[in-house]
């Protein structure tokens, strides 16, 4: 087969995958067609040497249509939500570089408006996801970012704890900013403790400084008043 390379634009498209999914499988990855594809018209084919649909302005022997793996191995992020991703852009305007999205028994094509229909070729394509760009010069020469770095990632387990425990440190230290006079719970538990080891009334037992050390801890944190313990006492 004659040297053939792959449109710039498709080049950027799957280097944006490799960026946003760095571990992802490649097994079922493509872009130049096997002996099957060159067989049929198909925009896997080089456009000056293959069977393909549309024959561009120029003379170089370019292939327009990539696959990429379906597994990405980023959790939160799948192929389904790339695909919706790119379709939406594409229906809004914003993105003009494709011709075509066949993913999962589906097809969306820019001639249709990128409705989805079914896609019913012998290749479900439920293992990667095909993506044909369009034979305008400027559009397939184009590298401009395909934004696959805005696509929505839902939130694992450990990222909600850590969002949980950054904005709790955030609070605090926002409320310790505005009130730097305020005692912390820390203060509080301690203040009693030593209240109570002097107090002359009867002797506190260890065990009740500890737990009502904890309990005002539970107070300051839960934002409970706590004017009524001594260390607060005419403030």
């Amino acid at each position: 087969m004659a040297s053939w390379i792959l449109v710039p634009c498709l080049v950027k498209l799957r280097s944006e995958f490799n960026a946003i999914a760095p571990s992802r499988d490649k097994a079922s990855d493509g872009s130049v067609g096997d002996a099957a594809h060159q067989g049929s018209q198909s925009d896997h084919n080089p456009d000056e040497t293959g069977n393909v649909p549309i024959r561009d302005a120029d003379r170089v022997n370019e292939v327009h249509a990539i696959d990429v793996d379906v597994n990405l191995r980023v959790p939160g992020l799948s192929m389904e939500n790339v695909v919706q991703f790119l379709l939406t852009r594409c229906r809004s305007g914003a993105e003009k570089r494709l011709r075509y999205i066949i993913y999962n028994r589906r097809i969306w094509s820019a001639s249709n408006g990128w409705r989805q229909r079914n896609y019913t070729g012998s290749n479900p394509h439920n293992g990667h996801a095909h993506f044909s760009s369009s034979y305008t010069s400027a559009h397939e020469a184009s590298t401009a970012s395909w934004h696959l770095e805005d696509v929505p990632v839902a939130l694992t387990a450990d990222d909600k704890k850590w969002i949980a425990a950054e904005i709790r440190a955030a609070v605090k230290a926002e409320l310790r900013a505005a009130m730097p006079d305020v005692p912390t719970a820390t203060e509080n538990a301690d203040a009693i403790w030593r209240k109570t080891r002097s107090d002359p009334r009867p002797p506190w037992s260890d065990t009740a400084r500890n737990l009502l050390g904890a309990e005002i801890t539970e107070a300051v944190q839960a934002g409970v008043a706590i004017e009524r313990y001594p260390y607060n006492e005419g403030k």
